[in-house]
C-alpha cells in the first residue's frame, strides 16, 4: 500500500520500516509488539483478557481520534489497512495487557517466547493501532520533501535502506544550511516573549487564604521564603521553565515580573503557589538553551513548507 508520493516516487511500508530503523526506533517497537503478543497469549490461556468494557472504551477513543463515528466508517478504515475487526480488537487487547502487566513484561516474555514469524505477521497492525505508522510516515514525508528540495530523489535505488540513507543525508545537510545566524535571530524575535526563561523557587498552598498569609509574611513582616516554609511545614521546590510552558492565565504575571519579585499566590490548577523569581532571562542567539528551540522552529517551518509543496498523501490515518 502506498502511503504517500513525491513526484513519481512511492513510499510504502518498507520505506517507513527502513526509516524507523535509521532513527533507532524500530527495535524498541518490535520488542513492544513481542511483549504485547506474549501478554495476549498468557491472558488467553488463563482467561484473564481485559474486560469488554475496557476494550470498548479504548476502541471508542481510537475511533473518535480518527473521526470514525459509525461502525461502517470504522470497518472501511480497517479494510483500507488490511485489518479485520477481530485483528484490530486483538491489537487493542495486547496494548492494554502490556500496560496492565508493565512490571512483569520481562518475566512474561521469557516464559512465553513468540517466534519471529508471529511478530512479523503482527507488526503492521500494531504499527497502525499504536499510531507509530502515522508518526513515522509523517516524519519520513517531511524529511523526504526537504531532501527533494535540495536534490532530486533517486527514482531507482537498490533498497529502501539506500533511499532512506540518501534522504537523511540530504535532509540533514539542508537543515544545517538553513541555520543561518540571521534567520535564527529573526526566529528569536518572533518568539521573544514565548522564550523568556524563568528560574523560580515556590511554595505550594492548597488554599488561597493560606497563600496570602504567607505572601504577607514575606512582604510586610520581612520573613524569607525559607522561614515561611518552616512555619508552614512545607517544602520549597525549584522550577525552571519558558513562558510558553505555563498556563496562559498566569503568563502575564511572569511577563511583567522582575528578577527578585515575589509572585502570588497564583491560581494554578488545583492550588495557589507562591513564587520567588530568581532569574528572568531574555532569549539570545548565543544561549544554548534557546538555540535548540530556534533549530526546532526553523526545522518545523522548513518541513511544513516542503510537505505542502511536494507531498501527495494517499493513506488516510
Amino acid at each position: 500500500m502506498t502511503l504517500f508520493t513525491i513526484k513519481t516516487l512511492n513510499f510504502r511500508w518498507n520505506e517507513v520500516v527502513a526509516a524507523a530503523q535509521a532513527w533507532g526506533e524500530w527495535d524498541r517497537f518490535v520488542q513492544n509488539v513481542r511483549e504485547s503478543l506474549a501478554c495476549f497469549r498468557v491472558a488467553s490461556q488463563t482467561n484473564t483478557l481485559p474486560s469488554a468494557e475496557k476494550v470498548r472504551e479504548l476502541a471508542t477513543s481510537f475511533r473518535y481520534a480518527r473521526n470514525l463515528i459509525s461502525g461502517e466508517e470504522t470497518r472501511t478504515w480497517l479494510a483500507n489497512w488490511g485489518m479485520s475487526v477481530d485483528s484490530w480488537m486483538d491489537c487493542l487487547r495486547g496494548q492494554l495487557l502490556r500496560q496492565m502487566w508493565a512490571s512483569r513484561l520481562t518475566e512474561i516474555t521469557r516464559a512465553n517466547p513468540v517466534n519471529d514469524q508471529e511478530i512479523s505477521d503482527a507488526l503492521k497492525n500494531y504499527a497502525v493501532c499504536s499510531d507509530k505508522l502515522e508518526k513515522w510516515t509523517k516524519r519520513l514525508a517531511g524529511h523526504a520533501a526537504v531532501a527533494e528540495d535540495s536534490a532530486r530523489l533517486p527514482a531507482s535505488v537498490k533498497s529502501p535502506q539506500e533511499l532512506i540513507e540518501f534522504i537523511e543525508r540530504e535532509f540533514e545537510r539542508t537543515r544545517r544550511q538553513a541555520m543561518t545566524r540571521k534567520l535564527m535571530a529573526t526566529k528569536i524575535a518572533d518568539h521573544r516573549l514565548d522564550w523568556i526563561h524563568y528560574d523560580c523557587r515556590y511554595l505550594w498552598f492548597d488554599e488561597e487564604r493560606v497563600g496570602r498569609e504567607a505572601a504577607w509574611c514575606v512582604n510586610e513582616d520581612g520573613l524569607t521564603l525559607d522561614e515561611v516554609a518552616v512555619s508552614a511545614r512545607s517544602e520549597i521546590k525549584e522550577w525552571s521553565f519558558y513562558a510558553d510552558e505555563i498556563d496562559a492565565g498566569v503568563r502575564p504575571v511572569f511577563l511583567a515580573a522582575r528578577q527578585g519579585d515575589l509572585l502570588g499566590p497564583l491560581k494554578w490548577r488545583a492550588g495557589y503557589p507562591l513564587f520567588s523569581l530568581l532569574r528572568k532571562t531574555m532569549p539570545e542567539v548565543d544561549d544554548p538553551r534557546v538555540i535548540s528551540r530556534v533549530e526546532k522552529a526553523i526545522t518545523t517551518s522548513l518541513i511544513a513548507q516542503a510537505v505542502n509543496e511536494r507531498v501527495k498523501w494517499v493513506a488516510r490515518f
